[in-house]
C-alpha cells in the first residue's frame, strides 16, 4: 500500500474494507466486501516494501495463480490478485472462525487432548495429501496460525501457495525477519533450500507438538541452531516440565510426531497419508483410495449409461466382482460400496455385507420379484444409500460452459463421457461424494480445468476465475459498444475481464467512425482504454462541382479580360 487505509475505504473500485482480521509478514488481512460479486472475502493488502519491488510482485502473481487451482474442502480458496497504481492485494475465502492457535490459548491447560485434535488432523492430512500428490503444491509455512476452524468447526488451511514460492522466496525466512514462523521451518528451509513436501511434513509435526504441549519443539534464543541440531523432548516430558496434567499422549502419536521432526527428510514419513496411518486416524484419507474408486466409478458410469435394463443382474454382478477384486487393496469397502450403489439402475438395489461379515453379494430385483431362495443380509448389515453432494458453480467471467467428469483427468476428455454439463452460474445436485474434474470453456478463453472433492450431504461452492486482467473502457461520448472480434463486451463506460496477452478492442457508435485500439493484458492487472468517437463526415460538406459556363458567359469573360489587361512590363535597356 502506498496510502493508509481505514475501515470503510473502497479499493480497486470493488472492495469495501470492514475490519482487520490479522497481520503477518506477507501483509495485513482485512475482512472486505466484494461489491462486484456481493460476498465477503479476506483481502490481504501487500505491504509497501513488497509493492515497490517488481520482482516480489511477480512472485506473488505466480503464487496466486498456483493457489487458485487448489480446490479442497479443507483449503481456503484463493480468488485473485488485484493491483492498481497505489496498491496490490490478494482476495481469498473468508473463514468465519478462529485459528487453532487462538483457540488453544482459550483452553485452561493451553493445549489440546489427542481426542480433540484427531478429526481436524484427519482433515489436515487429507488436504496435504491432495495438495502434494494431485496439485504438486507446497504450503511452505504451515503453522497453528494458518489452521482455522469455521463456524461449523471445519478445518481450513489458509495462505496455501502464497506463503512461499519454490525457488522464489518472497520473504526469506531467517531469524531476523521471520521469528514468528521459524519454529515450524525444517532444517532445510533455514538456509534457503528449495521447498519440498518434506518441509510441510516437518511443519505438521512441529504444529502438532505445540498444540499438544502448549509450546513448539524449540523456542528461546538461537532458534536456527536449535532447529538444526537439537532433539526435542517427547511431548509427555514437555508437559511434565510445564506442569500440564491430563490424558497422556499415546505412544504411536509421540513416535509419529518425533519422526516428522527428524533432521533428515528421508527419515520423516513420506506422505500425509502415511502420517494418518501411523496416527491410526479413523477417517478416510481421500487420495489413498482415489485411484481404485475412480476405476470402479468409471466402470459403473459406463454400464449405467448403457441402460441395459434387461441385463441388470449381469451388470450388478460385474460391479460386485469389481468391488471384491479391489477389496484387498482397499479395506474401506463401505466407502466404495456407497458410491457404487448410488449408480445402479433404478429398478435394482445391491445389498453389500459389511467388511466384518461374509463377503457375499446379493442382488435384489424389485421387478421381476426376487426368487424365494435368495439370501438377503439383515437390515442391520445393509449399507444405506449415501447422502448426495451438491456443487454450486460460478465463473468469472460469467456464462462459461462446464463439464463434470468422475475422478482425476489430466489428459484429453474427448473419449470420456461427462457426468453433467451446463452453463455457469448453476447448481448441480445428485452427485455422489468423491473427486471430480471440472473442465471450463468460455468464448475467447483457453480451456481450464480443476479438481474438486465433494463431501456427502454438503453443498460445495466453486467460484472459478479464469486467468485474466481487467480493462476499464471509456469513450467520448459514452455509450459506445465495445467488441473483441465479433463478441460484444458491453457499452461504455464498462469494466471487462480479458485473457492475458494482446487484445484488439473495437468501439462502435451510430453515425461515428469505428475506432480500434490494442491493449496488452497482464494477469491480475488493470489497464485503461479510451476512445474518441469522431463524427462521420457529412455529405452536405462535400465539394460541389460548378455548373459549366454558357457561350454568352464565356464571351463576356473574354471582353472583361481584354479591357482589364495590365500593360506589359518594358524590357530593361541595354548598357552601352
Amino acid at each position: 500500500m502506498t496510502r493508509d487505509v481505514l475501515a470503510g475505504t473502497r479499493l480497486f473500485q470493488r472492495f469495501t474494507l470492514g475490519k482487520i482480521l490479522g497481520r503477518c509478514a506477507t501483509g495485513t488481512v482485512w475482512l472486505a466486501r466484494d461489491d462486484r460479486l456481493q460476498r465477503l472475502v479476506a483481502l490481504k493488502l501487500v505491504p509497501n516494501r513488497t509493492f515497490s519491488d517488481a520482482s516480489a510482485i511477480e512472485n506473488l502473481k505466480r503464487a496466486t495463480q498456483q493457489g487458485r487451482r487448489l480446490s479442497h474442502p479443507n483449503i481456503a480458496r484463493i480468488f485473485d490478485f488485484i493491483e492498481d497504481a497505489d496498491a496490490a492485494a490478494i482476495s481469498m475465502e473468508y473463514v468465519d472462525g478462529l485459528t487453532l492457535s487462538n483457540l488453544r490459548l482459550q483452553k485452561r491447560a493451553k493445549c489440546y487432548a489427542v481426542g480433540e485434535l484427531a478429526p481436524w488432523v484427519t482433515s489436515l492430512c487429507d488436504a496435504l495429501a491432495y495438495a502434494h500428490d494431485s496439485a504438486s503444491a507446497i504450503h511452505g509455512d504451515l503453522n497453528p496460525g494458518n489452521l482455522m476452524l469455521n463456524s461449523r468447526m471445519e478445518l481450513k488451511i489458509t495462505d496455501f501457495s502464497i506463503a512461499r514460492l519454490p525457488r522464489d522466496p518472497i520473504f526469506p525466512h531467517h531469524p531476523s525477519s521471520a521469528e514468528g514462523t521459524l519454529t515450524y521451518l525444517s532444517p532445510q528451509q533455514i538456509p534457503g533450500e528449495d521447498p519440498s513436501p518434506a518441509d510441510d511434513i516437518y511443519a505438521l509435526g512441529a504444529t502438532l507438538y505445540e498444540l499438544l504441549s502448549s509450546r513448539p519443539p524449540f523456542y528461546g534464543d538461537d532458534l536456527a541452531t536449535q532447529v538444526r541440531e537439537n532433539i526435542a523432548p517427547w511431548i509427555g516430558e514437555r508437559r511434565e516440565q510445564l506442569g500440564i496434567a491430563g490424558e497422556a499422549v499415546p505412544r504411536h502419536w509421540e513416535e509419529t510426531i518425533a519422526a516428522c521432526l527428524s533432521k533428515n527428510p528421508a527419515e520423516r514419513p513420506q506422505s500425509a497419508v502415511e502420517i494418518a496411518r501411523r496416527l491410526r486416524l479413523g477417517g478416510t484419507i481421500r487420495l489413498a483410495a482415489a485411484q481404485q474408486e475412480s476405476k470402479v466409478r468409471g466402470l459403473v458410469q459406463s454400464l449405467s449409461h448403457a441402460r441395459l435394463v434387461g441385463a441388470a443382474a449381469g451388470v450388478a454382478a460385474l460391479i460386485a466382482a469389481a468391488i471384491l477384486a479391489i477389496r484387498a487393496a482397499n479395506p474401506n469397502l463401505a466407502e466404495v460400496a456407497r458410491s457404487v450403489e448410488a449408480a445402479l439402475p433404478d429398478a435394482y438395489a445391491m445389498e453389500l455385507l459389511r467388511p466384518n461379515t461374509s463377503p457375499s453379494v446379493t442382488i435384489l430385483a424389485s421387478s421381476p420379484p426376487r426368487p424365494s431362495g435368495s439370501v438377503v443380509a439383515s437390515a442391520a448389515d445393509i449399507i444405506p444409500a449415501p447422502p448426495i453432494a451438491t456443487l454450486r458453480l460460478a465463473t468469472t467471467p460469467a456464462g462459461a460452459t462446464f463439464a463434470i467428469y468422475l475422478g482425476a483427468i489430466a489428459g484429453d476428455t474427448t473419449s470420456v463421457e461427462p457426468v453433467q454439463t451446463g452453463v455457469a452460474p448453476d447448481s448441480v445436485s445428485d452427485l455422489s461424494p468423491g473427486r471430480y474434474t471440472i473442465v471450463f470453456n468460455s468464448e475467447g478463453w483457453p480451456e481450464e480445468r480443476i479438481e474438486i472433492a465433494l463431501e456427502a450431504g454438503a453443498t460445495t461452492p466453486l467460484d472459478y476465475s479464469f486467468r485474466h486482467g481487467t480493462v476499464v473502457v471509456r469513450s467520448t461520448p459514452a455509450g459506445a459498444e465495445i467488441f473483441v472480434g465479433t463478441r460484444s463486451l458491453g457499452h461504455t463506460p464498462c469494466t471487462v475481464e480479458l485473457p492475458p496477452g494482446k487484445q484488439e478492442l473495437t468501439a462502435r457508435f451510430p453515425e461515428r467512425l469505428e475506432r480500434k485500439q490494442s491493449v496488452t493484458i497482464e494477469e491480475g492487472a488493470a489497464v485503461t482504454a479510451a476512445f474518441e468517437m469522431r463524427a462521420t463526415p457529412s455529405r452536405s460538406t462535400s465539394r460541389i462541382k460548378k455548373a459549366p459556363q454558357s457561350t454568352l458567359s464565356k464571351f463576356g469573360q473574354s471582353l472583361k479580360n481584354a479591357f482589364t489587361r495590365k500593360p506589359a512590363t518594358p524590357a530593361p535597356k541595354r548598357k552601352p
